[in-house]
Order: C-alpha cells, then sequence, then structure tokens
C-alpha cells in the first residue's frame, strides 16, 4: 500500500533484484526463448511476456507456493533442453537453495546460445530460508569463478547495496525475533501496540535513513548479495 518511492527505499532485499529483471526486460529482444532457472511460481512471468519463456523449478522450495503454473518441472542439475536452446536466461535468488551450484552453472551456459546473457541475483549474507532447501552463501569472486568455470564471463555486477543496507534488512528482521507467531488472539492482541511501535520505527522510518547513509560506504564489502550479468563466451573466444 506504500508509494512505490517509499518501497524501493525499505524494500531493500528485493530493489536490485527487481531492477536486474527491469534491465532484463529491457535488454531482451520480442519473442526471445528466455529460460527462468528456478521460476517458483512464476512471479516474474508478466515481465517478460514479449518473450517466449519457459519456467522452469523442481517444486520443492516452499510448500505454500503454487507451482501448478510452471512450464517446466525439472531439476537444475540436469536442465532438459538441448545443447544452446535459450537466447537469454534468469536466475533470481536461486542458487542459494540448489546442493551442486557449479553443476547447475554449468547446466545453465550449456543451454545458453554462444552470446546469450544470463541475469542472475544471489545473496552474500541472509537468514536462513525455505528450509532445509538452503545451501549456500556467495562472495562476487565466487561467482565469478562459478561463471568462468561455466563458460560465461561477467559484463556488469553490482553489490546489492553497502553496509547500511544490510543493516536496513536485518533491523527489519527484528520484528519476526520479537513477535514470533502468536499462539491465540489473546496473545496477538498483547503484541500489537509493540507490534505497531516497532514496525514504525524499523520497517517504515529507519530503512529511509539508512537507505541514503548508504551512499558513505564506497566498498561494498558489506553486501546482502550481488546482481550480475554475464555472456556465455564464443567457443573460439574461450580456447
Amino acid at each position: 500500500m506504500l508509494p512505490k518511492w517509499w518501497r524501493n527505499r525499505i524494500e531493500v532485499n528485493w530493489c536490485e533484484s527487481l531492477r536486474l529483471l527491469e534491465q532484463a526486460r529491457q535488454e531482451i529482444p520480442s519473442d526471445a526463448l528466455v529460460l527462468d532457472a528456478g521460476s517458483g511460481e512464476g512471479r516474474y512471468k508478466e515481465m517478460f511476456t514479449h518473450t517466449r519463456y519457459v519456467g522452469l523449478d523442481l517444486a520443492i522450495g516452499d510448500t505454500t507456493w503454487d507451482y501448478t503454473g510452471l512450464d517446466t518441472v525439472g531439476n537444475l542439475r540436469k536442465i532438459p533442453f538441448g545443447d544452446a536452446t535459450f537466447d537469454a536466461a534468469i536466475c533470481v535468488q536461486t542458487l542459494e537453495h540448489v546442493d551442486d551450484p557449479f553443476e547447475v552453472t554449468k547446466e545453465v551456459g550449456r543451454v545458453l546460445k554462444p552470446g546469450g546473457r544470463y541475469y542472475l541475483s544471489a545473496p552474500m549474507m541472509w537468514n536462513q530460508h525455505q528450509k532445509p532447501h538452503d545451501y549456500y552463501r556467495y562472495t562476487s569472486f565466487g561467482l565469478e569463478n562459478l561463471l568462468k568455470l561455466s563458460g560465461m564471463r561477467i559484463i556488469e555486477i553490482r553489490s546489492m547495496g553497502g553496509y547500511f543496507w544490510f543493516l536496513s534488512f536485518y533491523l527489519q528482521m527484528l520484528h519476526f525475533v520479537l513477535f514470533p507467531r502468536a499462539q491465540n488472539n489473546f496473545q496477538r492482541l498483547l503484541q500489537l501496540p509493540f507490534q505497531i511501535a516497532v514496525q514504525g520505527i524499523f520497517f517504515y522510518t529507519l530503512p529511509v535513513i539508512l537507505y541514503y547513509l548508504d551512499r558513505i560506504d564506497k566498498n561494498r564489502d558489506h553486501t546482502m548479495g550481488w546482481v550480475l550479468i554475464a555472456e556465455k563466451i564464443e567457443p573460439s573466444a574461450a580456447d
């Protein structure tokens, strides 16, 4: 219900990923064949209606999700498509949920056409989620190495903010630490005044301040994660 300007400053966990997807939407040409590797419920499908979008997921990550709209149910370790099939691929906050990231990245590289672009976001510091299917966190150098070993090269990489964005995200998580799910209506009622106060401060006020303070951090080593664009290397360039 908040204005977009405000949401973009407090939803720091999604801001850069959505920016990456918007960049992908603009750069990927019409009628291109696009793989969404680890598409979940297909929440990004509407952004790629101008393309031939294929959502692929194993459909086990979150038991509350609706996977009935998936185009293909399958394992990213063995993508059920031939070599050099796709013009582009996206993979948003999925790589931490695969138990063999090298094999998965290699498979994405295999199904991409030479010159095809790979739009990826992955966390470096994040709470455990979709348990027990949560395995890894990534540095920029780790991602670069995975892509290099899979026949791709990074052409652009950005951090998901710096120290103050990182701090903003974890202060917002304070709500879930202080107020675990109430067992009954009476407990919910008792918690409500404190929840409103905590949310007002740590969800809606401090994050806006921290959003602007984040410009102080030029190093970007304390970040929630990375978004990047990679490109499959032409066979001759890889020799």
